[in-house]
């Protein structure tokens, strides 16, 4: 696990606001291409990043910080585009 990525996590989870902003910026685009891709319309796969990203800072507290974090973001991402499709 990279320190930068584990330094921004600890900062998240002692309430720092900037650090929940960076985690927001840097995975936006990914969440988004992995929703856009799963769902094929532009507004729900924005709806379902959002969802996602909600999701992740809500729950950073259970991340295995032994485990890559990118993969468990998009594992995210996936479940809230299954959910979405299976409310269609």
């Amino acid at each position: 696990m990279p320190s930068d990525i584990q330094d921004l996590v600890e900062r998240c989870l002692a309430g720092d606001a900037t650090a929940v902003r960076e985690v927001v910026e840097q995975f936006q685009p990914v969440v988004f291409a992995r929703c856009l891709r799963m769902l094929g319309d532009r507004q729900d796969a924005e709806d379902a990043m959002q969802e996602t990203l909600l999701r992740v800072v809500r729950s950073l507290h259970q991340w295995d910080g032994d485990r890559p974090l990118l993969p468990w973001i998009l594992t995210i991402a996936a479940n809230r585009c299954r959910t979405a499709l299976a409310r269609r």
